[in-house]
């Protein structure tokens, strides 16, 4: 009996420590504990500068209304941030709504010295939030405090913008009287010369420099201004004989001749003007003679291709299994009614047969509100699938307007769109030119060589590189 009676005890005492224990851990977990559980941000203001087609900027400022841009709170890491960037040109001074607990909430840049003061929160005062960011302390009773690292996420470029970097450092371009870019594989060629009969060339080297190569094998006075880039590089002299190379500089005789002006290459054929007709011939195999190429039903669109200038075969080979050839030119003499720019194109499967296939004239129609306008000088080069097109003056209501926006497609030439955003690096924006050639590489990168005036009639020669912004969220 005895023993029965302790046990029952023994089991009584424990029960009351058990519950004595849960009363102190929850008085423990909720007396003094202070952090900040919700954050959100006021209305911003927003400068954007945008460049019109008369070499003119405009400044506009509008309001960001920041609701679509909340704010995680992270209380494993005491971190406060948007994770979705704001667009670029917003101020970073703005009112807070902050919710929290404790006694006080107090705030100061980030990595400020020991000695700063912090400053009180009032939820009246506006706050401006510095790039390095803000620390904010909450204050609980008994000394407890607990600090929260607050990020304003920005972002640094202009979604969809273009952003161009000078690559001109190493060369000696001054007296160049015609230059040439094109890319083989993740390599940048540039060819320039001083009278069109000596060509040098340089090639890439890392992210900066510029090296200089010695070209070979070919006949002197060969003009590098027709040279066309697919697998290997083309050329041709002037005899008409065409040349190949796999690395730009070394060359060898191809079987194809008789030409004089070659305008693009495909995968299988290259592409030649001959006698005023556009024509084709085999890269490989026996057959070395140029076949005259299927044209659509408008011939007089395309009876003399020697009245056109700036003509170029651009070739794509997208994943559905598509291969296309499309075809950009302008006029030689250009009047103020010749606004659009002259396209053709063709189309065939990877297994089909690419030379039958009949080139269709993109017609100007009122109901496309999209085309390519007519320019001089023009340049047109494709990356990340897409197609961009620049060029120098173009006449719009009988004015000649230096170089402006650029024009992007991304439906192989159909139509062609630009925006206020889409322009030229400084250097060549709103000047005239004297030449300017352009080429894509592989890792979706712009590269153009251009001589441009100023408003002095000053003269310059610029490399440039750029490639739109294709943003994300904040990492």
């Amino acid at each position: 009996m005895f023993r029965r009676s302790h046990i029952v005890l023994v089991l009584f005492s424990l029960l009351l420590l058990s519950l004595a224990g849960c009363k102190d851990e929850q008085t423990e977990n909720t007396q003094d504990y202070c952090n900040i559980t919700k954050f959100s941000i006021g209305t911003l203001k927003r400068t954007v500068v945008k460049r019109t087609g008369h070499g003119k900027t405009v400044t506009s400022v509008s309001t960001i209304y920041t609701a679509g841009w909340p704010f995680a709170v992270d209380q494993i890491n005491n971190q406060i941030c948007n994770r979705d960037s704001l667009p670029t040109g917003c101020t970073r001074r703005t009112l807070l709504d902050i919710t929290y607990k404790g006694k006080s909430l107090l705030y100061r840049s980030e990595g400020a010295a020991d000695d700063i003061p912090w400053t009180v929160y009032v939820s009246s005062d506006s706050v401006t939030i510095p790039e390095n960011g803000l620390i904010f302390r909450v204050e609980g009773n008994n000394g407890i405090s607990r600090t929260y690292h607050v990020k304003l996420n920005i972002h640094k470029q202009e979604a969809a913008d273009w952003q161009w970097r000078d690559r001109s450092e190493g060369l000696d371009m001054s007296s160049w009287g015609n230059a040439r870019l094109v890319t083989l594989d993740k390599r940048v060629l540039l060819y320039g010369t001083v009278d069109g009969n000596e060509w040098e060339l340089w090639q890439t080297q890392g992210d900066e420099a510029w090296e200089q190569l010695t070209i070979s094998g070919l006949p002197a006075g060969t003009d590098f201004d027709g040279i066309v880039a697919g697998k290997n590089l083309y050329v041709c002299d002037e005899d008409g004989q065409v040349w190949t190379s796999a690395d730009g500089a070394r060359w060898t005789k191809h079987g194809l001749s008789d030409t004089k002006r070659l305008i693009g290459v495909s995968d299988n054929r290259l592409y030649a003007v001959r006698n005023g007709n556009l024509y084709s011939g085999a890269l490989d195999g026996d057959d070395t003679d140029w076949a005259e190429e299927v044209l659509d039903d408008q011939p007089s669109r395309m009876t003399d291709f020697s009245s056109l200038d700036s003509v170029r075969c651009i070739f794509t080979h997208r994943d559905n299994n598509l291969k296309r050839m499309l075809m950009v030119a302008t006029l030689k003499n250009p009047t103020s009614s010749d606004l659009t720019a002259r396209e053709w194109a063709k189309m065939w499967t990877a297994d089909g047969d690419e030379l039958t296939r009949a080139w269709t004239y993109y017609t100007p129609a009122w109901q496309n509100l999209y085309e390519l306008p007519a320019m001089w000088h023009m340049a047109v080069a494709q990356t990340n699938g897409n197609l961009v097109a620049f060029g120098g003056s173009r006449f719009q209501q009988d004015d000649i307007v230096p170089l402006n926006y650029i024009y992007l497609s991304e439906d192989c030439g159909l139509t062609w769109h630009t925006d206020d955003l889409f322009y030229l690096p400084d250097e060549l924006w709103g000047k005239n030119c004297s030449w300017l050639n352009a080429a894509g590489d592989s890792m979706g990168y712009v590269w153009i060589v251009a001589r441009v005036l100023d408003a002095d009639a000053n003269e310059a020669t610029y490399v440039l590189k750029g490639r739109q912004n294709a943003l994300g969220f904040a990492k």
